[in-house]
């Protein structure tokens, strides 16, 4: 079975319990930044889990256990020879395996066995030749890499020592204390090498001569004196010639042989001819099976794998993103006072839709209240039990000599949780037709936090650069222009931060509207400001001459405001002192997309014809594959859709870092998109799509599913759906269904009677229910 990279980096991130980062990258082997604590993994090819689980569980225990100077590519001594970091690798090997089986002892196995598949693959380079006639360094190598069970590989009792030592080893400094008398040994263990291979040279000159003096003790030369014509001094001189070729061959043979004898020996000694070994410094001994290793780790790499591209999800900064409620609400009694002085509106119309609002709603939220009470505390008794007090009952005391259950009892009940809610609305374009209900929802919401003293906050979400201008307070349009060309140049607006590497985020602003910590007078006027800015969406009544020009409608930066809302929600929970938090979004529409991240590119300065380095954005690539994360709250996960994977991915990011629920509520503007919004966005409890069914089901079947599903959704407003990242999610009619029209009242058909009456009255208030469908499904949420 093969692995994936993403999924076996999660592993190093469980094995490496501290703040480290896991990153693959194009490497021929894994290397790791200490001062930012990155782990750098090479891109394995598929392997077997238990392959990767080795070559995963070694590094980390070099990411745990290894300092700086201790890693492959920054090992280097001036005092040392170049072979000298082969010796502290497989020191430092054996200590860190040690180390980080003894932290997980489930590697046990997956080491063994692991190091057993590359001793198949001939990783070591041992292959055809005798262990135990290799090098101290290469015998204790192969030894450790065995997890010390390989008893067929033969010691001597001074090497049995170093192995103790080895096996002993707990800190950086004895792994360098040791790897020295390693090192020292094989120098010594080298230089008797070749004194045992010079003395044998020697020997075996000292036979070839002898053996030559034997072949040729019997054979007469016959060398003639000179003479006139110079005869016998060239018959010298030809025998002279064939001497020295004869003696050319020998010498010849002889070397043949020498190098016969280096290549048996493995070629450890460098052995210049007819030289003495000299002294044992100059002898720089290395491990043949740890370079070999090295070598073959580029076998294991995937030369076809896709470059990696880590993107950070950028910070936010708060105090260019919130605009406080005293100012939202500011600017709405600035400019209504200015529609009722110019007749737009009539100067009672606040307090009457005030009054209208409450009329249909204020006695359903005081029921809702006391259902919400009543499940807090069935949950509380379900969990409470009878305990001794230690306090003896006088009552029972007569009793105590045939039972010994004479102590006043108690009932424990554990203190019910303190929940909390910040609530997002969507304020884009869009929403226009639905914002009318979406207001009128959210204000019995937040009637209903305040009566059972729940601390809640409600923020619109918007990118108007108009709208931030007019919170600043800019007035003019000159100051507005002005305040656009800074806005989108300057950077000094700039709501997320620029980093390299981190996501490019597009601006968003959160306009606080209603909170628990207003003061009655200052919720009545919010109130009031509210049912206004209802009234103006109303289709009866749709106008934006009565709209103040700082709730103009924009677009949907619904992922950046989830990123601000974690930020804000950490806040939130630590001020109140909150056990539970839920966020609440209401939207009707898919976040902006956001598929690019910061990079560090290069462009002409025109004023000065110059290059220089800026802040650049790169877009997503079909040849990488990008990942998404959060370094400080260890988050990651793989994007490949980003339109639809940012935003999902942000939501579980969200609930990691705040440990909130999400729920989630998605107006359908009108039935006649209903049809439309189930087939593509609908999901059912087994998590399946409308077109997953379809294809298990076939086209007819799933057209009557869908019917279903519609009919469902027409006669309950609401539909309940597993959208991956909330934990609930609800399609919601919009429009006037949104409102909370309670006019019909109770209807009962022919005779009164009792029967009727009840069952009339539950159907009136499953319609109440339905018509405050956010509040009442919050609740059960949230009481649950």
């Amino acid at each position: 079975m093969s692995f994936t990279a993403e999924q076996k980096s999660q592993l190093a991130k469980l094995l490496a319990t501290e703040n480290l980062t896991v990153q693959h990258q194009k490497l021929n082997t894994a290397k790791f930044d200490p001062k930012n604590r990155i782990l750098y993994l090479p891109i394995w090819q598929n392997m077997t889990g238990i392959m990767y689980d080795l070559l995963v569980g070694h590094e980390v225990g070099h990411a745990l256990y290894t300092p700086a100077e201790g890693w492959h590519d920054a090992v280097s001594d001036a005092d040392k020879n170049k072979n000298y970091k082969n010796f502290l690798n497989v020191v430092e090997d054996a200590r860190i395996e040690k180390k980080v089986k003894r932290k997980y002892p489930g590697l046990n196995s997956s080491f063994r066995m692991g190091y057993q598949e590359l001793n198949l693959r001939d990783f070591f380079g041992i292959q055809g030749r005798d262990v135990n006639e290799m090098p101290f360094i290469d015998r204790l190598n192969l030894y450790s890499k065995s997890q010390w069970s390989a008893a067929w590989i033969r010691f001597t009792a001074q090497e049995e020592l170093l192995v103790k030592e080895v096996q002993a080893a707990e800190t950086w400094e004895d792994v360098v204390r040791i790897t020295n008398k390693i090192y020292q040994y094989s120098k010594d263990e080298q230089h008797e090498m070749a004194l045992q291979y010079y003395d044998e040279m020697m020997k075996q000159m000292a036979q070839d001569d002898e053996q030559y003096e034997e072949d040729y003790a019997d054979t007469d030369y016959d060398f003639a004196e000179d003479d006139e014509d110079g005869e016998g001094e060239g018959s010298a001189g030809e025998d002279e010639f064939e001497e020295g070729e004869t003696q050319s061959k020998r010498s010849q043979a002889s070397d043949e042989e020498r190098s016969d004898s280096e290549v048996d020996s493995g070629k450890y000694i460098q052995h210049e001819k007819d030289s003495h070994p000299g002294e044992k410094d100059q002898f720089d001994p290395t491990c043949m099976t740890d370079e070999s290793y090295r070598r073959n780790e580029v076998q294991l790499l995937d030369d076809k794998s896709k470059e990696y591209v880590y993107v950070d999800i950028p910070k936010p900064i708060l105090k260019n993103i919130i605009t406080p409620a005293k100012r939202v609400q500011g600017l709405m009694t600035k400019a209504y006072a200015y529609y009722i002085k110019e007749k737009y509106i009539e100067p009672g119309k606040a307090m009457e839709l005030l009054n209208d609002f409450k009329r249909r709603n204020e006695r359903y939220i005081s029921l809702l209240a006391k259902e919400f009470e009543m499940r807090k505390a069935a949950k509380a008794f379900s969990k409470s039990k009878l305990a001794d007090t230690g306090d003896i009952d006088i009552n029972k005391l007569s009793s105590y000599k045939f039972d010994d259950n004479i102590f006043r009892k108690v009932m424990l009940t554990p203190k019910g949780k303190s929940h909390g809610l910040v609530l997002l609305l969507d304020r884009s374009g869009s929403m226009s037709k639905n914002m009318s209900g979406s207001i009128e929802q959210i204000l019995v919401l937040s009637m209903f936090c305040r009566k059972v003293n729940i601390p809640f906050v409600v923020y619109g979400f918007t990118e108007s650069v108009h709208v931030r201008a007019m919170d600043l307070g800019y007035k003019s349009n000159e100051q507005v222009e002005q305040f656009k060309k800074d806005y989108i140049y300057s950077g000094k607006h700039n709501c997320f931060t620029q980093n390299f590497g981190e996501m490019k985020f597009d601006n968003v602003h959160l306009r606080e509207y209603l909170n628990s910590k207003m003061s009655n007078a200052e919720f009545t006027i919010a109130l009031k400001n509210m049912c206004l800015l209802m009234d103006c969406y109303k289709e009866s009544n749709y106008r934006y001459s009565t709209r103040p020009d700082s709730e103009q409608l924009n677009n949907t930066p619904m992922t950046q405001a989830i990123v601000a809302a974690a930020e804000v929600m950490k806040d939130f929970k630590r001020t109140n002192n909150l056990d539970i938090t839920s966020l609440v979004i209401v939207h009707d529409g898919d976040a902006d997309s956001l598929n690019n991240y910061w990079i560090e590119s290069e462009k002409i300065n025109r004023e000065t014809n110059q290059t220089e380095k800026c802040l650049g954005v790169n877009w997503y690539s079909d040849n990488k594959v990008y990942v998404m994360r959060d370094r400080q709250n260890k988050f990651e996960t793989k994007i490949t859709v980003p339109n639809e994977d940012v935003p999902k991915n942000t939501l579980l990011w969200f609930h990691k870092v705040t440990s909130s629920r999400v729920f989630g509520f998605f107006i359908v503007a009108g039935r006649g998109e209903s049809k439309y919004v189930l087939r593509n966005r609908y999901t059912n409890n087994q998590g399946k799509t409308y077109w997953q069914v379809q294809s298990e089901i076939g086209p007819e079947a799933a057209y009557e599913y869908l019917k279903v599903m519609q009919k469902q959704f027409k006669d309950e407003k609401f539909l309940a759906s597993k959208i991956p990242g909330y934990e609930n999610f609800f399609f919601i009619s919009g429009g006037e269904e949104l409102t909370t029209n309670d006019e019909d009242g109770i209807e009962v058909e022919g005779k009164f009677t009792a029967r009727k009456l009840a069952s009339a009255f539950a159907k009136y208030n499953k319609k109440r229910a339905i018509n405050r469908v956010l509040v009442s499904r919050f609740i059960q949420g949230i009481a649950a």
